[in-house]
């Protein structure tokens, strides 16, 4: 209250005034049940990025808890709420709204809202939104034409606005934002891009100081990467539990929700936790195993490559001109423990012109794959392509490009060009259909990713970090965070990886028996250098060195890039190797 009697003469003021001031004595000090619980109070000043939460004291008494606060030191823009239904972040929400417009004469603040549907009946009619939360002679007017806007008695301005149409916070500016349940937005990305570039005014108090713009975010979490990307970034984040609000909810609406207590949907919908985005996906990152880095990569008996082409009407946004990049990743077949076995050996995405797209589908199947030995004598004079045995080199072996959009025309063009491809038709599966049909695979132990590697500080030698290579993460992070459409940014590496596995599932181990390996045109891989040894060089993208234990050779897994000379070297879109 120090604060906001500071701000506001008392002499002459306004009913508009002494209407606010009552509404924030009453959520400051007036006691139950209107008085709000301390976390639920956001300070009027710049935040640092706190963690806040509650802590039950007594398992048998829901109205005993403990605040747990860890104080921040770095100043942040952004505060976060997750918590459980009926935790009162509307309500919360709202408050906060009340109180910068009040605050701050003339302000403009933007609300968004899932859908026009919950804007207009929770956000601002709802019993905790803003018209129930706002005192009467605080409000000028309110319009609907077409989103809600409310103007209040001191000029500040609240408008509304709908995960539905991003685009229509292109225009206006603000310097408060309140989103409410973010995790149910439906062009996310797009909102919160629009929300960053639209929150770009500083408010200046009448002593000239500024109020840097403030952007609250309310919603029971849902595994996002979103919100794991906005926790790292550092915000003031408060956690909740739907228990601690209990006073205020039906005692049958906890008898009846006592029945999740200990399940992954209790624990996000009751204690707003954030489940680990990879173990909620489709296909776990658990399931993928990683291959050591000390340890020689396997023979490949087969290679294939798969692609997603990224130009369809559904993959272009005409408003923003966006697309989706083209993907590709790399998978080598071997046998290992009596079983075929599929490992990663590259992947990349890009934004690619359809020529460019053609001369890098040629260009992957030109690569060559194999793992060399270092030689036991070296020449005296030292020369970087010599002194190595090479075991196996490899071209792969199939391309698999998906039938639809722009990958039929690729197809075509490079049939043309002498390339054969294998056209992979998903029918009428979507990405999650698809992706359960290969999970079998990773559960079962076949897939593996290579482990990256590090030199180590003390020995100088090569160790492995214990995670999957840095090159790979764009795949894994893809395929094990995805649950359905919205959750990741991108989805192109899990059309890459479920073609592939399909393939691999259908040549190898369909119906659960290991096949025979598939004949082929191309010749076995033999013990043999190349004709030209000079040809074969070390791709330094990768993380593939290793370092057996107890032997003093060294393994690589090489990939040369026979390069071709109509392949752009420079701009957005080429490939610069």
């Amino acid at each position: 209250m120090s604060d906001t009697s500071s701000t506001i003469d008392l002499q002459g003021a306004s009913t508009g005034d002494l209407a606010f001031l009552d509404a924030e004595r009453q959520w400051t000090s007036g006691g139950w049940p209107v008085q709000g619980r301390n976390h639920q109070k956001i300070p009027l000043d710049r935040w640092l990025d706190d963690r806040l939460s509650a802590v039950r004291r007594k398992d048998d008494d829901d109205s005993l808890w403990d605040e747990r606060e860890e104080d921040g030191t770095n100043p942040t823009g952004v505060c976060l709420i997750m918590s459980g239904r009926g935790w009162g972040k509307t309500k919360t929400g709202a408050q906060w709204v009340r109180r910068q417009a009040g605050m701050y004469p003339g302000s403009i603040t933007h609300v968004i809202a899932p859908t026009y549907a919950d804007l207009r009946g929770v956000v601002f009619e709802g019993p905790s939104g803003l018209m129930a939360t706002i005192p009467a002679p605080c409000v000028r007017n309110l319009t609907y034409s077409p989103y809600p806007e409310l103007t209040l008695w001191n000029g500040s301005v609240i408008r509304g606005f709908s995960s539905e149409t991003p685009d229509r916070l292109r225009g206006p500016q603000a310097t408060f934002v309140w989103g409410d349940e973010v995790s149910s937005w439906y062009k996310l990305a797009e909102c919160v891009a629009n929300i960053d570039f639209s929150t770009r005014i500083a408010f200046r108090k009448r002593d000239g100081t500024l109020v840097q713009p403030q952007k609250l975010y309310t919603t029971t979490p849902k595994p996002m990467q979103f919100l794991n990307d906005l926790i790292k970034k550092g915000v003031r984040l408060v956690r909740g539990s739907t228990y601690e609000n209990r006073a205020n909810l039906a005692e049958d609406f906890f008898r009846e929700v006592t029945q999740y207590e200990g399940t992954q949907i209790g624990r996000q919908e009751l204690h707003g936790e954030l489940l680990d985005i990879t173990e909620s996906a489709i296909i776990k990152k658990s399931w993928l195993r990683m291959w050591p880095a000390n340890e020689p990569v396997p023979w490949f008996e087969y290679i294939m490559v798969s692609m997603d082409t990224a130009f369809t009407e559904k993959t272009f946004d005409k408003k923003t001109f966006a697309t989706d990049p083209t993907a590709c990743s790399v998978w080598g077949v071997f046998k290992w423990e009596q079983r075929w076995h599929l490992m990663l050996l590259e992947c990349w995405e890009d934004w690619l012109g359809f020529p460019q797209l053609v001369a890098r589908a040629k260009r992957e199947m030109k690569a060559i794959y194999g793992h060399r030995e270092e030689a036991m004598f070296k020449p005296m004079v030292k020369d970087p392509h010599q002194g190595f045995l090479h075991h196996q080199q490899k071209k792969p072996d199939l391309l698999i490009i998906e039938e639809k959009g722009s990958g039929i025309s690729l197809r075509q063009q490079l049939d043309k060009e002498g390339q054969s491809s294998w056209p992979y038709n998903p029918g009428n599966a979507d990405k999650v259909a698809r992706a359960h049909a290969v999970s079998h695979l990773p559960h079962a132990g076949r897939i593996w990713v290579p482990e990256g590697r590090r030199k180590d500080r003390t020995t100088g030698k090569i160790v492995g970090t214990g995670n999957f290579s840095e090159w790979s993460d764009v795949l894994v992070d893809q395929v094990c965070t995805y649950s359905g459409p919205g959750t990741t940014p991108h989805d192109d590496h899990v059309d890459t990886t479920t073609q592939a596995w399909r393939v691999f599932g259908d040549m190898f181990v369909s119906e659960g028996l290991d096949k025979k390996i598939p004949d082929t045109s191309q010749p076995q891989p033999q013990g043999v250098p190349p004709a030209d040894p000079t040809s074969l060089v070390e791709d330094q993208r990768h993380d593939y060195l290793y370092q057996p234990e107890g032997r003093g050779e060294r393994f690589e897994l090489v990939r040369n890039d026979e390069r071709l000379t109509d392949m752009p070297s420079t701009g957005r879109g080429a490939y610069d190797g």
